[in-house]
């Protein structure tokens, strides 16, 4: 799809979110810079980046717009791509796994250990800690964009929790 086209659908969807808001993850692979632009025009809440390969100017300009950003086990053998990122920003991936070709890797939604450790590892916490981290970064996520009436019950409990 040209550029052109990607761009026109991505603002339209941010003219529905500023009306609806909601969480959304945005993948931007070869379109960081574009992405940006974007976020920066809307400056809309609730915007998480998956799969985050911008440099490092670029992850400061997407945590001063408010970026959120999964993590999932494949971004941990990619060099330094967390250095930029608060820990008060980070979530992880719950998805991912399926994507992971790890020989004797098992795939499952919602596997995070690896990421809990590695996070733990880089931020001098015990992986418990972390998990309650991602659950207080999640909540706070749904404060600012005030879309907790959405959630499953469970949910919001867990939330109101941590």
């Amino acid at each position: 799809v040209p550029m052109v086209m990607q761009v026109a659908t991505l603002r339209s969807i941010f003219h529905v979110m500023r009306e609806k808001p909601r969480i959304t993850t945005i993948h931007s692979y070869a379109a960081c810079g574009e992405v940006l632009e974007l976020l920066a025009e809307s400056r809309l809440p609730g915007v998480v980046l998956h799969w985050w390969l911008g440099t490092p100017t670029q992850t400061a300009e997407a945590v001063r717009l408010g970026c959120y950003f999964s993590v999932h086990p494949a971004m941990l053998r990619r060099g330094n791509r967390l250095g930029g990122i608060p820990f008060e920003r980070l979530l992880t991936e719950t998805e991912h796994p399926f994507g992971d070709r790890t020989p004797g890797f098992r795939p499952r939604p919602g596997q995070v250990a690896t990421v809990e450790n590695a996070l733990g590892a880089m931020h001098g916490r015990f992986p418990e800690d972390v998990r309650v981290q991602m659950w207080r970064n999640l909540r706070s996520l749904v404060a600012t964009t005030l879309v907790g009436g959405l959630l499953p019950s469970e949910i919001r409990g867990h939330l109101a929790a941590v």
